[in-house]
């Protein structure tokens, strides 16, 4: 069966197509993955990659600028990351740059995102190594968060519970919420508390007024007048006793110069210097009068007596 020129057309326009199409694909998978463009190779260093794969993206202020060109382990706890950038961000990636695994959309695929550090002159040459920063740890995390759900629930169930109780006016709180007794007894207590301060406005009133042993003290001079005249007496006593004290004293030494007194003074001073010379010692409870000698003293203090009031009068008449 022999061909015909409508089929030979239909198969080479169907050929042109397939391979212009292989074209296109190999060019914009090219273009993706920096195949017909100027590159420049830089690596980083990561503890966990958190499930990076070779040909994922790279972003450098939110743009594609690159792709992930090699995963290799170095030891148990380090992990190499090579990566081929675009030539037109060199200008902008200095040496302090950050380099972290992220998340391209919430579940979307892993990639590699840069960003700038401060202020640096000094550029990331080509083959360097870039600042990196660890992923988080999203089984970590979501073990966290299941914890906190844990604790929420048990947190939730317990907070019930006292709800409960509370509304069955279980408790001090609930009683004062759902029941009368503690409200009433409140009441009382205010009641009482009201009666109180009554009570005190009304005491303090009658001491403010003067009454009262406090009030004549506060605001009273009555009874401040009363304490001065009682000091005031008893200075007057303390004064009169002086002067007696001082006559008696004076009355004793004219009783010892009186002669009607010589012989007793001299016999007690006698007797005083016997026993001070047999080692003994001189009290008042050793003076001993007889009936004769109290009598002779008597006798003699009255006339002394009677010689001071007929002194006296004289004194008063002159």
């Amino acid at each position: 069966m022999k061909t015909t020129t409508s089929q030979k057309v239909k198969i080479g326009i169907f050929t042109v197509a397939g391979i212009l199409i292989l074209v296109i694909g190999i060019f914009l998978i090219g273009k993706k993955k920096n195949l017909f463009g100027d590159t420049f190779h830089i690596y980083g260093t990561f503890n966990n990659v958190g499930g990076l794969q070779v040909g994922n993206n790279i972003r450098f202020a939110g743009i594609n600028v690159g792709t992930v060109e090699d995963i290799s382990i170095i030891s148990d706890t380090l992990i190499r990351v090579d990566m081929v950038l675009q030539s037109k961000i060199k200008p902008f990636l200095k040496s302090n740059s950050l380099a972290s695994i992220g998340s391209d959309g919430l579940m979307g695929d892993k990639l590699i995102t840069i960003v700038a550090g401060p202020d640096n002159k000094v550029l990331l040459s080509n083959g360097g190594k870039i600042l990196t920063i660890n992923p988080l740890d999203f089984d970590k995390s979501i073990a966290k968060l299941t914890n906190m759900a844990s604790n929420a629930e048990i947190i939730s169930a317990e907070l019930a519970a006292i709800t409960m109780q509370l509304r069955q006016g279980k408790g001090s709180m609930g009683r004062l919420l759902y029941r009368d007794d503690l409200a009433k007894g409140l009441e009382g207590t205010m009641v009482n508390a009201q009666r109180m301060t009554g009570s005190l406005a009304d005491i303090t009133g009658e001491i403010k007024s003067g009454k009262g042993s406090l009030g004549r003290l506060l605001y009273n001079d009555d009874l401040s007048k009363s304490l001065e005249g009682t000091a005031e007496n008893a200075k007057t006593t303390m004064s009169t006793i002086n002067d007696a004290a001082y006559g008696f004293s004076e009355n004793m030494k004219a009783l010892q110069g009186n002669f009607l007194f010589k012989g007793y003074f001299k016999r007690k001073a006698k007797e005083d210097e016997k026993k001070i010379a047999e080692g003994g010692k001189v009290t008042e409870t050793d003076v001993e009068l007889s009936d004769a000698e109290i009598a002779e003293i008597e006798a003699a203090a009255d006339k002394a007596h009677q010689l001071i009031i007929e002194r006296k009068k004289k004194e008063k008449g002159q």
